[in-house]
């Protein structure tokens, strides 16, 4: 019996293990850039803003312990419900919660990167490619919440026919 609720599990834990290794890659990959008129680099990460005079000497230009917060926060929850197979509710309830605070994250990285961006003249600004992880894992938690439902709906359907 514990193999059996094991392998329903199996679908769900890797869309959860996804958006946790997203957010864990977010933490440490820049999501986005702006090339100033000087020649100077602005670099957003989800911990700060960093000025970039040359390749490797950079300041802080803004911290962003909000979004940093919120980044950690998403992906140690969708972490620990890996785990939390057994209480499927439970689990459903996590992966809604996760799902609005990826919104909350997304809506923070594009707050931080155009109050930057009218701050000063620029000559090029990109989002680079760690930007849609938190889409991703909006689409990620969704899956999960589908498949942790299924599950739901399967046993239940056991315990009818018991």
């Amino acid at each position: 019996m514990f193999i059996h609720s094991f392998m329903i599990q199996r679908k769900q834990s890797v869309y959860l293990l996804l958006v946790a290794v997203m957010m864990s890659w977010l933490l440490v990959r820049p999501y986005a850039e702006i090339v100033l008129i000087n020649g100077r680099m602005l670099i957003f990460h989800s911990a700060a803003i960093r000025n970039y005079f040359t390749p490797h000497d950079y300041e802080y230009f803004k911290y962003t312990i909000p979004l940093v917060l919120l980044v950690f926060l998403t992906g140690a929850l969708n972490f620990v419900n890996i785990f939390l197979f057994t209480r499927r509710l439970l689990q459903i309830r996590l992966c809604m919660i996760s799902a609005i605070m990826l919104v909350l994250v997304l809506l923070a990285m594009i707050y931080y990167y155009f109050s930057a961006l009218h701050l000063m003249e620029h000559t090029i600004h990109k989002f680079r490619v760690a930007a849609i992880f938190p889409i991703i894992g909006i689409i990620f938690n969704f899956l999960a919440y589908r498949a942790i439902h299924q599950d739901e709906m399967l046993v239940k359907s056991y315990d009818r026919i018991r």
